[in-house]
């Protein structure tokens, strides 16, 4: 089950607008509100949250905290100052990796001015914060719900850590791409300013590495032999 997001308190409309479109970006979907001093389907909130206003419409408004949390099993209050609170501290990351797949989970963030207060994190099961620099750790309220929620998020994919994008483009193969090295390497060997063989012969090799390398598309390579014709074109 997706967590719940719980905003306590909250000042700004633009903030929860903003928030709920932090939320969409990590595919979490049910927001709660507890006595917001402002509407989340006001103009501003709704321009904020940058086609999210689905969220926002659907989002539950409860008078206080503990009618928030009610029917959850689980919530983990987002804070970077515990306050003499005694509970285990989980990162975000941490956190994510271990969700309990089976309960109704739930993370909590307070207004933008104070954040949480203490009556507020003593109803949660555990802190939840990301390392950031100890010096400057605050992060404004979507910006908060973005952190956490993406790193729910990456439990929820298997991205490529890498990937080339070729535009439509096929990569060139190898018989290809021999066949327009040895069209540049007799371009090359017939220059009167090669200094020697040996010269050559590294001339040669450091131009080879550099285009078996480059992973070159069949269109690249066209457009490279136009180059050296024009270059060659006497």
């Amino acid at each position: 089950m997706k967590p719940a997001v719980i905003l306590v308190k909250s000042q700004l409309a633009e903030n929860i607008g903003m928030a709920a479109r932090a939320m969409k970006n990590c595919g979490l979907e049910e927001l709660r509100l507890v006595a917001p001093e402002q509407s989340p389907t006001s103009e501003t909130a709704l321009r904020a949250s940058s086609n999210s206003e689905e969220i926002l419409h659907n989002a539950k408004i409860y008078a206080d905290t503990k009618s928030a949390l009610a029917d959850l099993e689980l919530v983990y209050a987002a804070t970077a100052r515990p306050r003499h609170q005694v509970k285990e501290v989980q990162t975000a990351e941490y956190a994510a990796q271990n969700l309990p797949q089976n309960l109704r989970t739930g993370f909590m963030f307070g207004c933008e001015r104070t954040g949480l207060e203490n009556e507020d994190i003593s109803l949660a099961d555990k802190i939840i914060e990301v390392p950031l620099n100890p010096a400057h750790s605050s992060l404004n309220l979507a910006q908060a719900v973005l952190v956490i929620g993406y790193e729910y998020y990456k439990t929820t994919i298997s991205p490529a850590p890498s990937r080339f994008i070729t535009n439509g483009g096929e990569i060139a193969d190898k018989e290809k791409l021999f066949k327009f090295l040895e069209m540049l390497n007799a371009k090359i060997k017939q220059s009167p300013r090669l200094k020697d063989e040996e010269h050559t012969k590294t001339l040669l090799i450091n131009i080879n590495n550099i285009f078996t390398r480059a992973s070159l598309t069949e269109q690249e390579l066209n457009s490279l032999y136009g180059i050296i014709n024009i270059l060659t074109d006497h």
